[in-house]
């Protein structure tokens, strides 16, 4: 039971752990997008972005669209809020990967502490009782 825990904690952190690259490879092209200029129409620039060969393997097309999506959501609005002349601007939108990744380990230590407490009680409590015996 307990090796069928961790497959499960292993396995969320797979999908986390790939959730959040994507998330910030996508946020880092963005940012560089919207600093440099280059980026008018921020939603038709995300819808650009060209999908990484290692995420094409695993990821249907549509999901990363829904993906680009939201994060062309999100940049745009920071670009209303944020002054888009502001040099600081891109600079600051450049520390959403670093906080993605911040907000990652958290989570992920998170699960951990979860499945290490599972774990404990799970040995604590002694082998389960085989019925018929």
């Amino acid at each position: 039971m307990k090796w069928l825990l961790w497959a499960v904690v292993a396995l969320a952190a797979l999908i986390w752990t790939g959730l959040v690259a994507v998330g910030a490879q996508l946020s880092d092209w963005l940012a560089a997008a919207v600093a440099s200029g280059q980026a008018v129409d921020v939603a038709r620039s995300a819808a650009q972005w060209p999908v990484p060969a290692w995420l094409a393997l695993w990821v249907d097309p549509a999901w990363v669209s829904a993906l680009q999506q939201a994060w062309a959501d999100a940049f745009a609005w920071l670009s209303d809020v944020l002054p888009a002349t502001a040099g600081w601007a891109g600079s600051l939108l450049g520390w959403v990967a670093p906080l993605l990744w911040l907000v990652w380990a958290v989570v992920l230590g998170l699960m951990l502490l979860l499945a290490g407490g599972l774990h404990w009680l799970m040995a604590r409590r002694g082998p389960a009782a085989v019925p018929g015996h």
